[in-house]
């Protein structure tokens, strides 16, 4: 499929681009004006619309529609705060749901294949937002504060990467850091599946909370629902949301809700990892 890209009013004809990890198909439309961008990407019949906007040095505006559903935030970066909510067409509270998170991950993907979002403001934080939306579940109210700082709020494993770290989770049988919600997992390592150790041999079979595994690929421990195009952002809170949705939960769960929150300061504000 091709693709145009539309930037400050001039359009390049972009080639295909194969699916799976790492790749987004559909059709991305970008204009750029200053310190804003806006457009639309449609994919598979749905389309979403987006702007992002530095209304003032490191804070944003950004307003992302789809399905019907309204999704904003208000970034300041200099204070690593920020002010989310959502609201369906007629101004109701709405909720983020499957069908959501499917157009809204592979908009991530087209983003971060074809705009600089590691340098550019506008689309670092858009693509930081609507991939934090990708992955927030059915029970995670829309309208919430994220707060950050490092060691406050965010704890950066840049230089774990390609290290065995410690991840866990509590849900309503385990603690955190008991065994069968505990793995040692390899942060960062690049394939397109989680490996897990299991009686000698790595298999790609979902474990359902067996005690101290070790876990590697998939980017563990990145901040984002799979791996980037770009450098990764690994982060404490982001690694131990990784061990929960991938060890007897899944994205949508509720039980990995309170780590999905706890690791969405870290996936707006945290710095990503060079050379991941």
């Amino acid at each position: 499929m091709k693709r145009s890209l539309m930037v400050a009013g001039m359009s390049v004809l972009l080639g295909a681009c194969s699916g799976g990890t790492g790749g987004a198909s559909g059709a991305l439309d970008v204009q750029s004006t200053g310190n804003s961008l806006k457009g639309t990407y449609t994919a598979d019949g749905s389309t979403v619309k987006f702007s992002s906007t530095e209304t003032a040095p490191g804070v944003f505006d950004v307003t992302v529609d789809v399905h019907g559903a309204t999704l904003g935030a208000l970034i300041d970066r200099n204070h690593e705060v920020a002010e989310v909510d959502g609201f369906a067409g007629a101004g109701a509270d709405t909720q983020i749901v499957e069908a959501d998170r499917q157009v809204l991950g592979r908009f991530v993907r087209a983003l971060d294949e074809q705009l600089d979002t590691d340098h550019v403001a506008a689309a670092s934080i858009l693509s930081r937002l609507a991939s934090n939306w990708s992955q927030t579940p059915d029970s995670v109210p829309l309208q919430r504060q994220v707060a950050g700082g490092e060691n406050r709020g965010w704890t950066s494993l840049c230089s774990s990467y390609r290290t065995y770290v410690t991840a866990t989770h509590d849900d309503n049988n385990y603690s955190r850091n008991s065994p069968k919600t505990t793995s040692y997992a390899d942060v960062g390592q690049r394939t397109s599946s989680t490996y897990y150790y299991v009686n000698g041999v790595w298999t790609t079979t979902t474990q359902n909370h067996v005690a101290y595994l070790y876990e590697r690929g998939d980017c563990y421990g990145n901040c984002g629902p799979d791996c980037p195009s770009t450098v990764q952002t690994l982060t404490r809170d982001c690694h131990d949301h990784d061990q929960c949705v991938r060890n007897g939960h899944a994205i949508a769960s509720i039980y990995c809700d309170d780590e999905f929150t706890s690791a969405s300061d870290d996936e707006l504000f945290a710095p990503r990892c060079s050379g991941t």
